[in-house]
């Protein structure tokens, strides 16, 4: 019977398709330590890992002979497992494209409708015992119907959050690595699509091709009146000079 670990807590509904397998079951939500990442290539034919589980070129070094021949990842993006350094060892990398596609677009909207109303403001305002009643020029926030949104990444996600804001009547601009089959704008240059945007949406892959392009331009282009909302790897920022932006009010 082959030997499966699965890294994290998952709902109970998932347990049923595993059986015929012997199933160990890590029922905590923190990613698996330099010892445990070890331990699930020498003593498990397969492992069900997720964001976090950093399976690097290291820990394949380390493990002459890996029992293991498949890291399952639960999860799209996959740059925390050196895929490279999998195969060479003959272990299957797969992931899960389709998962969380509806269930992010949903994400990149609240995050959007959030920003745009100043939701989140006016809850810890109520909650913090301080409102006074409301007035005409209390907490404005942004009309989002007609506006311009951008979207870096034009991918699964990406087709399903334009498609989950048309109805508000936007002009939808896309940039990615290539064009796509899609009824809205390709832009080439990022910051010349960030100069157009009201809201910008990242939903690009991470990794070394993608790290930091929302840099200092592109959030100068964006302004201080537009929005940016990632929904995408952190790494895809430059967080400092996200920092720098939003201290000095660009």
């Amino acid at each position: 019977m082959k030997k499966v670990l699965i890294t994290r807590a998952l709902p109970e509904e998932v347990y049923p398709a595993l059986e015929g397998l012997e199933v160990v079951r890590r029922d905590r939500t923190d990613p698996l330590d330099p010892d445990a990442l070890r331990a699930a290539l020498r003593d498990y034919d397969g492992v069900l890992c997720t964001l976090g589980d950093q399976f690097c070129a290291q820990v394949f070094a380390d493990v002459a002979a890996p029992r293991c021949t498949v890291l399952a990842n639960f999860g799209v993006g996959f740059n925390h497992i050196d895929a490279q350094a999998a195969r060479a060892k003959g272990l299957v990398v797969t992931n899960t494209p389709g998962a969380v596609t509806d269930a992010t677009a949903d994400i990149a909207l609240t995050l959007m409708l959030m920003s745009a109303r100043r939701a989140g403001e006016g809850e810890r305002l109520v909650r913090s015992g301080t409102w006074e009643g409301w007035h005409p020029t209390q907490m404005l926030g942004l009309h989002l119907s007609g506006k311009t949104l951008g979207i870096v990444g034009m991918g699964r996600i990406g087709q399903a959050i334009a498609g989950k804001f048309a109805p508000f009547n936007p002009t939808i601009l896309y940039h990615s690595r290539s064009r796509k089959d899609v009824p809205y704008t390709y832009v080439d240059d990022l910051t010349q699509m960030a100069d157009q945007s009201d809201v910008l949406i990242c939903i690009t892959p991470g990794g070394p091709e993608t790290a930091g392009i929302v840099n200092a331009q592109v959030m100068d282009a964006l302004g201080p009146e537009g929005t940016l909302i990632n929904v995408s790897r952190g790494s895809v920022v430059d967080e400092v000079a996200l920092v720098e932006a939003l201290q000095t009010g660009r």
